[in-house]
C-alpha cells in the first residue's frame, strides 16, 4: 500500500515512538531472516523481500492490534489465534508485538495446509477451489521455530479441525484470513465468546475485490455483538470487543 502521507513508523525515533520503533525492528528481523534462509515465504517466491516491504501497512495493523489487545485485556495470559496461517508471516508480527517477559502468550494456529475444498465455498467463491496447494505445515513450523512452544499448529479444515485440536479457553486477539465466508463465520462462532473484553478480531480480507460475500457475512455477524467494526484502507477490518 502506498500513500502520499507519512506512515506511522517514520515516528520511530521521536518521543512516544516506542511501538513504531519495535515494529520497524521486527520488520527488519523478518527481512534478515529471509535473507539468511531462516524464513521461506512460499506464497511470494523470489519476490518475497519486495512483497514484505509492500505489506508494511498491513503488518503494522497486525502489530498495532496485537499490542492494543494485550494492553486492554485484563487476563494474565495473552493468547492469540489465527485461522488461515499460510507461511506464518502475519503471526510473526503479532507474536513479536507482545513481550514474553511481561505477558506469557501462545498462538493457536489453524490451517488446512492443503488445497481449498469446493464444498466449503459459496458459488461466488468456487474459482479458488484448489488454491494454496503449495502450502506446507513443515515450512510454517520452520519459519516460526524461534517461538518454540509458544506456537501450537492445528492442521485441518474448519470447522472439523476445532474438534480435534488444542484450543485456548481465552483469547485477546483473533485473525481470520480464510478468503471464504462460511469458514469465516464458523471461526467467529467458535472463538468469539473466548475473546476477552478489550480484545480484537482482525479480518485480513474484509474488503478485497472478489470476496464481497465475506464482507457481507462479517458485517451481518458483527451486528449487535457488543463492539465496533472498523474497515481499513488496507482491505483489513478490526472488530473491537467492548
Amino acid at each position: 500500500m502506498k500513500s502520499a502521507h507519512y506512515p506511522p513508523w517514520v515516528d520511530a525515533a521521536l518521543p512516544g515512538g516506542a511501538l513504531e520503533a519495535r515494529f520497524l525492528d521486527v520488520h527488519r528481523q523478518m527481512q534478515a531472516a529471509m535473507a539468511a534462509g531462516d524464513v521461506r515465504l512460499s506464497q511470494f517466491g523470489k519476490k518475497a523481500s519486495a512483497r514484505v516491504d509492500e505489506l508494511m501497512w498491513r503488518h503494522y495493523v497486525v502489530f498495532w492490534s496485537s499490542d492494543y489487545a494485550a494492553a486492554n485485556t485484563a487476563c494474565r495470559e495473552k493468547n492469540l489465534a489465527e485461522c488461515g496461517v499460510c507461511d506464518g508471516l502475519t503471526i510473526f508480527f503479532a507474536l513479536n508485538a507482545i513481550s514474553p517477559a511481561a505477558s506469557p502468550s501462545k498462538a493457536y494456529l489453524y490451517d488446512s495446509w492443503a488445497p481449498m475444498r469446493g464444498e466449503h465455498l459459496l458459488p461466488s467463491e468456487k474459482s479458488i477451489t484448489g488454491s494454496y496447494a503449495y502450502l506446507d505445515i513443515e515450512n510454517t513450523r520452520r519459519n516460526l521455530s524461534r517461538f518454540g512452544d509458544q506456537v501450537v499448529l492445528n492442521k485441518g479444515f474448519i470447522p472439523e479441525v476445532f474438534a480435534a485440536s488444542a484450543n485456548p479457553d481465552k483469547l485477546i486477539w483473533l485473525q481470520i484470513d480464510l478468503n471464504s465466508s462460511k469458514p469465516t463465520v464458523e471461526s467467529l462462532e467458535f472463538f468469539f465468546d473466548r475473546i476477552e473484553p478489550g480484545g480484537v478480531v482482525l479480518f485480513n480480507s474484509y474488503a478485497w475485490a472478489g470476496y464481497e460475500d465475506t464482507r457481507t457475512a462479517v458485517r451481518s455477524w458483527c451486528e449487535g455483538r457488543g463492539g465496533r467494526l472498523l474497515p481499513l484502507p488496507t482491505g483489513q477490518a478490526i472488530f473491537f470487543k467492548i
